[in-house]
């Protein structure tokens, strides 16, 4: 095994002490060596060490020594890995990488071990150690600096397959196949929209790397990965010249071909290409799924955790174009469950308890001959994830309900969670918060949505936090003020939209944002009925035409939820409130909750106290 790859072979003694460090001799000719692997004796991939980077069919076994390293016991370290790269090294590495990760999944795979029995496998390992092939497991290190105890990272072989489940059983690569027919002959070009229009914005890829991995190793990429790239791209068809001037996409059929797929290699091979290709379908324009897109979610976070996705992977012995993918891919499965978890009503299934993943750097995004124009993109990603961890402190307030949660904070606590993440902006970031300008760069638009949307968030809760100390829903009290002047900016923001924002990048659950800003629109505009002026109803109806012409004239789907919910409400209220008249006939406002699509209960959540409030719409 050792002359197979390289390596300098050390034969360990009883009398050898395991404190010593070894040195090992880089591999001599890589493409030999695989070859014989290749030819080899089959047990050998059998009896390899599970590689963080989860190679399969493309994964070179290393030999592995415990003596490299004291902290940890047979933990798998590639010679070439210990050394920098550079130049075309480092090109050819991360390619390496790449293309392992996102190739169809082999017999066997790495699952973490629970830390609780971390410890005993250590000790046992340590025993083990000088045989072999009863190594089937390993640790990697953590930081040394660390203020918390020691938590060690252990990953195991696992069984990917099914029992009786072989390879070549793969609905995938028909749907695959199916998909790539339909687009031909213009499959570049809908790679280069997904890439100029959604991964520069939610960079689950590096271009260059992804691209060169396509080209040479396509046949062995997961084509669950690539039917939902491929249905990603489709919103954007008009934004080529040389799409929009074929034939219209039958955008509903991808995207069903591109789900059979995904939950196909779900069943059949689950691994870190499966957390991907949930990313891009969850994120996938139009959105029209609730329950399956919220289930989706909480597989990604399930498999990342299985995966050691959630675990910090700054100091394990990894190459660092692996560490940066890694540390991105948790953040947007975290992404999405936070902006699901407040357009669906569901609790948080990610806690902040359990992952130490730090937030990514620019440099972890971009390449070092990254233009400004993709630097630029990369900062707004960041600044999205750091509100992301904004918007999770309101929500484990929101989905607080059991008795023994620990104190909640006080409405000027939260107010100084978003001031805190305002203040460490900086650039145009901060110009594009603070001002709402430049709205142009790639996610600008979004990022700003998103802000506004927590902030309303925000302003929702400080009115629950005081509503056993003052009526809160007294016009001019300062908090309700708030909250309305939140859900305004919503309304002006999309009524100010162009053409070039509007076919830009967008996460598809800010249309409950925009939602949520019309529901409050519509409770302030009730609140005032008779006044002379009543500009929160009128905000609204503005909304609902904005919203209208945007999806006429653009196809903007966003605007799909709020015209379907909103659009009928706002011109009933608007039409049985004319100025002066001071209440409601119940004969032209029958049966207000069904346009709701709700349950009457959950009236409260939206209007405030629903005894007080039901005098004023005639119940």
């Amino acid at each position: 095994m050792c002359q197979a790859h390289g390596t300098k072979c050390v034969f360990p003694r009883s009398d050898d002490s395991y404190g010593g460090q070894i040195s090992i001799s880089p591999r001599k000719s890589p493409a030999n060596a695989r070859q014989r692997h290749i030819a080899g004796d089959n047990t050998l991939h059998a009896r390899q060490s599970p590689h963080p980077h989860f190679l399969s069919q493309t994964e070179t076994p290393v030999v592995t020594f415990p003596e490299i390293n004291r902290d940890i016991a047979a933990a798998p370290v590639d010679p070439s890995l210990m050394l920098p790269p550079s130049g075309d090294q480092h090109r050819a590495e991360g390619l390496t990488n790449l293309a392992g990760l996102v190739t169809e999944a082999g017999d066997n795979s790495s699952h973490i071990v629970s830390p609780a029995i971390a410890d005993d496998n250590e000790i046992l390992e340590s025993y083990l150690s000088a045989v072999p092939v009863t190594r089937r497991c390993f640790l990697v290190p953590t930081s040394p600096s660390s203020n918390r105890p020691l938590r060690p990272v252990r990953f195991n072989i696992v069984p990917r397959r099914p029992l009786g489940i072989t390879a070549n059983q793969s609905l995938a690569a028909s749907k695959c196949e199916i998909i790539e027919k339909y687009l031909d002959p213009d499959i570049d070009e809908h790679l280069e929209l997904f890439f100029r229009k959604a991964n520069i914005c939610f960079p689950l890829f590096d271009e260059n790397l992804f691209r060169s991995a396509y080209n040479s190793h396509k046949g062995k990429m997961s084509s669950a990965l690539l039917c939902n790239l491929y249905a990603n791209s489709l919103i954007y068809w008009k934004d080529s010249h040389k799409l929009r001037a074929g034939r219209t996409p039958d955008i509903r059929f991808i995207w069903n071909q591109a789900n059979e797929a995904l939950h196909s290699e779900l069943f059949l091979s689950p691994g870190i290409s499966t957390v991907m290709s949930i990313i891009l379908n969850v994120c996938g324009r139009p959105s029209t799924s609730m329950f399956g897109n919220g289930g989706m979610v909480g597989t990604a976070v399930a498999l990342s955790n299985a995966l050691g996705l959630n675990r910090d992977p700054s100091s394990w012995s990894i190459s660092p174009l692996e560490k940066s993918l890694r540390i991105r891919i948790w953040w947007l499965v975290v992404l999405h469950d936070r902006w699901f978890s407040l357009a669906y009503g569901t609790p948080l299934q990610v806690h902040r308890a359990q992952y130490d993943v730090p937030l990514p750097l620019v440099s972890d995004i971009c390449s070092v001959d990254a233009s400004s124009y993709q630097r630029a993109a990369a900062t707004i990603f960041i600044a999205l994830l750091g509100l992301t961890d904004v918007l999770a402190r309101y929500l484990e307030h929101v989905y607080s309900v059991s008795k023994d949660s620990t104190s909640e904070l006080s409405a000027f606590d939260l107010e100084q969670l978003l001031s805190g993440w305002e203040e460490s902006l900086t650039g145009h970031v901060r110009l594009l918060i603070l001002r709402g300008t430049d709205l142009d760069g790639p996610g600008a638009a979004n990022l700003r949505l998103a802000y506004l949307a927590v902030k309303l968030l925000l302003r929702r809760i400080q009115l629950d936090l005081n509503k056993s100390h003052v009526q809160v829903e007294i016009t001019g009290f300062p908090f309700y003020m708030q909250a309305q002047r939140a859900a305004e900016a919503i309304a002006h923001l999309v009524r100010e939209m162009n053409e070039s924002q509007l076919r830009g990048f967008w996460i598809p659950v800010h249309a409950f944002s925009i939602n949520s800003a019309t529901m409050f629109l519509l409770r302030s505009g009730l609140r005032i009925r008779g006044q002379a002026h009543n500009n929160p109803l009128e905000t609204a109806k503005d909304m609902i035409t904005a919203l209208q012409a945007h999806r006429q004239n653009f196809g903007w789907d966003l605007a799909d939820d709020c015209l379907a919910h909103c659009s009928d409400l706002v011109g009933r209220i608007a039409m049985n409130n004319p100025q002066g008249n001071t209440e409601l006939p119940i004969e032209e406002f029958p049966y207000f909750s069904e346009y709701l699509d709700i349950d009457t209960s959950a009236l409260s959540d939206l209007f405030g106290d629903v005894d007080e409030f039901s005098e004023g719409l005639n119940f």
